[in-house]
C-alpha cells in the first residue's frame, strides 16, 4: 500500500525559509545531506538538523489514487455551489 508524502517547509535557526518551495523527506535528505529518520525526528519534535536547520510539517502531498474519495466529495460540493449560483444547469 502506497503512503500520503508529507511536505515540509525547511526553516533556519532565524525562522527565514531556505528554500522556495515545500519538499518531500526524500529531498530534505538530499537537499540538507541528513537521513530520512533525522527529517522524520526533527519534524516530530521541531529540533534542528546538522544545527541550522529546522524541518517543520507543512502539507500533505495529495494523489490521486489515494485520494479519489476526497476529490470525488469536492467535485460533488463544486457543483452544487455552481448550480446554487446559477452557473450551472
Amino acid at each position: 500500500m502506497r503512503k500520503r508524502m508529507n511536505l515540509y517547509k525547511v526553516v533556519d535557526q532565524n525562522g527565514k525559509q531556505v528554500f522556495e518551495n515545500l519538499l518531500t523527506a526524500k529531498q530534505v535528505t538530499e537537499k540538507t545531506g541528513c537521513t530520512k529518520n533525522n527529517v522524520a525526528q526533527a519534524a516530530a519534535n521541531f529540533a534542528l538538523v546538522n544545527k541550522k536547520y529546522r524541518i517543520i510539517p507543512e502539507d500533505i502531498k495529495l494523489s490521486k489514487a489515494l485520494d479519489v474519495e476526497l476529490l470525488a466529495e469536492w467535485d460533488r460540493y463544486r457543483k452544487w455551489m455552481l448550480k446554487a449560483v446559477g452557473r450551472m444547469k
